[in-house]
């Protein structure tokens, strides 16, 4: 019983000091002080860690298996597009996220090379592709690709 009531009376004494160390903190710290945040000082910059960039994962889909699904979805049936003069689309022209063929894609932007894919909705261009790569990181403030 001695060591029960010895350590019941240092848990008091402890608390005693814990109280008078928090009545001197608020006494001598203002708190005005603490809401100024010294983190936004230049010295204090290089402790600060920027977010981690988004990775995204670029999946690729079939148009085969994605126009079942949109029509099941939305209830609604994407046809081909039907062309009011000759197309300048190239027959080997696919969709690089679904793999549509050219009956599906067309000009989004006239002659200035941009392809629109009416399964997907992606825009690309035929010369160059940005789908060579599976993942991308992303800025987490603004998601802009970010150059590696």
């Amino acid at each position: 019983m001695n060591i029960i009531l010895y350590l019941l009376q240092i848990i008091q004494d402890l608390y005693k000091q814990n109280c008078w160390l928090v009545s001197f903190i608020c006494r001598y710290i203002p708190l005005k002080q603490w809401a100024y945040d010294d983190s936004h000082s230049p010295k204090y910059q290089k402790f600060k860690i920027d977010k981690l960039p988004v990775i995204l994962y670029h999946e690729s889909w079939d148009y085969r298996d994605y126009i079942p699904y949109l029509e099941w979805r939305y209830g609604k049936k994407i046809s081909p597009v039907r062309r009011r003069s000759a197309c300048d689309i190239s027959d080997d022209c696919t969709c690089p996220r679904c793999n549509a063929p050219k009956p599906f894609l067309y000009k989004n932007n006239g002659s200035k090379g941009q392809v629109l894919c009416k399964v997907c909705q992606n825009r690309f261009s035929p010369i160059e592709s940005r789908f060579t790569k599976k993942t991308s990181l992303r800025c987490p403030y603004c998601t802009y690709i970010l150059s590696p």
